[in-house]
């Protein structure tokens, strides 16, 4: 039998592990296998199309594959987070539909011939599903169940130099689990490992010294937390700074809002970040992730949290603008940080209702090249023609010095 393994994602963030499984899985069982990549092949030419779903706000774009997938096949299978959320949407369409993991793919290493190259990194997971039942984590819908994955040493391309591993709360598992872990990852690292990325991100609640302990002597890069709520206010901070002082020198950090965060916690949460890359020296970047109900299909994403007013999520798109022009995941002190979101919470939230954010956002971003090191040669040679009194541009660094 031929399959058609198609990712409906319409952008390619990462190489499809779930499909890789599969092919792994059906080669072995005779079958011929091709993948392809938000594309679909030719009427006739496959027997069966089987589709991964992953993003709700996809789930058009998804849905239009599957109804012109039934045109050139005579079965389509449809899984993957979408699919397993929402299984009543894609069987309306008259296709079969997978919820969960399917536990004959799941003991297969990923088929990385299916690629057609050498992966970048490879893909694994040393454990399914998490202790925690964050009401807004879609996890415990999909992999109700901690458990231990044994043998995922196999997963691992022998040509590839990273591992990129989708654990969803490593640090869960006990210390000995941990250091037989990291055992595992000094071998691979002898072979021609040069780092490992934990994509999911570590639990800063779970990180104790005996952990760190076993962990350190790992290249973990970048070290991935959370900073989702107040509730880990303190976990994170010690985190970070007990890692950086393990040695660990770059981190990025999910902060979650629009959930039941005001926008004072996610300025809060923000500048803890600027302020750990300043106390540390190691960098610490934020990657703020907005919030989205997962027990609907928020496709235009216009949700906005109890605390995030300003209908059709006008304070949401407000933030946005000034992340994408402050280049956030690049600020490396308070001061930076506090150019574009304030020197204070109170200050963030006149901010964001400021009449015209716009054409404050882009003076303040041709403003802010004269701050960057790239520039010190032009300030230079102004003061060297002018004199200390010369005039160089100065950032407006507050709200209140912009009409």
């Amino acid at each position: 039998m031929r399959i058609a393994l198609v990712d409906t994602a319409p952008k390619q963030v990462v190489d499809p592990v779930s499909l890789l499984k599969l092919g792994a899985w059906r080669r072995g069982c005779g079958d011929d296998c091709e993948l392809f990549h938000n594309t679909l092949p030719p009427p006739g030419v496959f027997d069966e199309i089987w589709l991964t779903t992953c993003f709700s706000f996809d789930m058009p774009h998804a849905l239009g594959m599957v109804r012109e997938a039934k045109k050139r096949a005579a079965r389509v299978w449809v899984g993957g987070i979408s699919a397993s959320l929402f299984p009543r949407v894609f069987q309306s369409e008259g296709v079969d539909v997978h919820v969960g993991l399917l536990p004959e793919a799941e003991a297969c290493a990923p088929d990385y011939s299916l690629l057609g190259k050498a992966p970048e990194y490879s893909i694994t997971h040393t454990t399914r599903g998490c202790v925690r039942k964050c009401k807004f984590c879609m996890v415990s819908k999909l992999e109700p169940k901690f458990s231990r994955r044994e043998s995922w040493e196999n997963d691992i391309h022998p040509e590839s130099r990273r591992i990129r591993f989708y654990d969803n709360n490593w640090l869960a598992k006990s210390v000995k689990a941990l250091k037989k872990d990291a055992d595992i990852i000094a071998q691979l690292c002898k072979r021609g490992i040069l780092s490992v990325d934990f994509n999911q991100g570590l639990d800063c609640r779970l990180l104790t010294d005996e952990k760190l302990n076993a962990i350190k002597r790992i290249p973990i890069k970048p070290v991935r937390f959370a900073f989702d709520n107040m509730e880990e206010d303190g976990h994170y901070q010690s985190a970070v700074t007990r890692m950086a002082d393990a040695g660990f020198g770059m981190f990025t950090t999910y902060v979650l809002f629009n959930f039941n965060d005001t926008p004072a916690d996610l300025w809060y949460r923000l500048r803890a970040s600027a302020e750990l890359s300043e106390m540390t020296g190691a960098t610490v970047e934020s990657f703020p992730m907005r919030y989205a109900p997962i027990d609907v299909a928020c496709v235009k994403r216009l949700y906005s949290g109890p605390h995030w007013p300003g209908g059709k999520a006008k304070l949401l798109t407000r933030i946005t603008g000034i992340i994408n022009r402050s280049g956030l995941l690049n600020l490396k002190n308070v001061e930076e940080f506090e150019y574009w979101f304030g020197q204070s919470a109170d200050e963030f939230e006149r901010l964001l209702r400021y009449p015209k954010l716009t054409t404050l956002l882009k003076r303040k971003k041709g403003q802010a090249r004269w701050l960057h090191p790239k520039w010190l040669h032009v300030r230079e040679g102004i003061l060297n023609q002018t004199g200390e009194g010369g005039s160089i541009p100065t950032p407006a660094l507050h709200l209140g010095g912009d009409k």
